[in-house]
């Protein structure tokens, strides 16, 4: 009898240990253990990508945790280049990092950013990680090794220029036009105009050197790179696609933390892809006004040329989705399920 009454007590023992690093330990409390991991990305620690996006969201990450998770943060490329964070996240160089620029690797991902696709910063934050909840997570993030925290869609893209103001359609053509790569490239070339792909952070510097003649961004890019003094115009009511700023962590790492951890990140997510996205949309107007009492023109395009434009891009989306399906990605499906969120949110 004595000897069951041990034994019973050591599997008791085993099974409280095993569960130690779930929820909570014996006592109800967090684990006294921390852990620290180590964030890159290549935006400045002034950005709103940094600021309201992944520093909005560790401070989330530590207060649900009692300070249980700290972060190492490496902002402004001190880790590599923004192409390269994705690749430095699958190797555990680093433990999550901004891997909005591995679009080579995770084409289906640009889908938000076709032009015309999204409405607004909201909106289109609200359906692109639908898409993922439901078919992206799988097809592109964890089978890169990765899993996304959080990702949203940054404000409807204008055309920003140097030295030339766009009155109809046919002054876009000849351009030299920034683009952050994918559909936008393919929108651009659509247009008539050269595209020329590169990160956000250099597009300042070539506008000086004259590699280029302008930009598609957003208006809430202008001031972190200080575009607004770099060109003259700028549109504010074209719709010439978007961004997804995404950040992910390596899914080895994710696994291996324990569970309270995990359903932190995850809440802490969903609050700062609400806050960013408010944010952004908030900020437009504001600052658009704020460009034009410095000295930028900013102008809509009128009813004809607007409607032009619009038709020519929309070309785009099947474009995009026949060379991804020759490469061998799902592009129709990926867009028919985008599309079909779309109306289901209500446009």
């Amino acid at each position: 009898m004595q000897r069951s009454w041990f034994l019973f007590l050591a599997i008791c023992l085993l099974l409280m240990s095993s569960c130690s690093n779930s929820v909570t330990d014996a006592t109800g409390k967090l684990p006294d253990e921390k852990i620290t991991l180590k964030v890159a990305d290549s935006v400045p620690s002034t950005n709103f990508i940094s600021k309201e996006g992944i520093v909005y969201w560790m401070n989330r990450v530590k207060e649900l945790t009692d300070g249980k998770v700290e972060f190492e943060y490496f902002p402004s490329e001190q880790l590599g280049k923004a192409s390269s964070l994705l690749e430095l996240t699958k190797s555990n160089t680093v433990d999550i990092a901004y891997t909005s620029y591995a679009t080579e690797e995770m084409p289906l991902t640009e889908v938000a950013a076709l032009p015309g696709a999204i409405p607004s910063s909201v909106k289109g934050t609200k359906m692109y990680w639908k898409l993922v909840d439901q078919y992206l997570l799988e097809e592109s993030y964890l089978s890169n090794g990765v899993r996304p925290m959080f990702a949203v869609t940054l404000p409807k893209y204008q055309i920003i220029t140097t030295n030339k103001k766009i009155k109809r359609l046919a002054d876009i053509r000849g351009l030299k036009l920034r683009t952050s790569g994918g559909p936008i490239e393919v929108a651009t070339n659509e247009i008539g105009a050269s595209p020329v792909a590169m990160a956000a952070p250099e597009i300042y510097t070539a506008i000086e050197r004259g590699t280029i003649d302008g930009a598609m961004l957003a208006v809430t890019s202008y001031q972190p790179y200080q575009l607004q003094k770099a060109a003259k115009y700028s549109t504010t009511n074209a719709n010439m696609g978007s961004f997804i700023a995404t950040y992910s962590i390596n899914e080895v790492v994710y696994q291996k933390l324990p569970y309270f951890v995990q359903e932190a990140m995850l809440q802490a997510g969903e609050e700062t892809m609400q806050h960013f996205s408010t944010y952004l949309d908030d900020h437009v107007e504001e600052l658009t006004q704020t460009f034009e009492q410095e000295g930028m023109d900013m102008y809509e395009l009128d009813g004809e040329t607007l409607g032009n434009l619009n038709e020519e891009i929309q070309k785009t989306w099947d474009d995009w989705a026949n060379a991804l399906e020759a490469r061998g990605y799902a592009g129709h499906e990926v867009l028919r399920r985008f599309e079909e969120i779309k109306q289901n949110l209500g446009n």
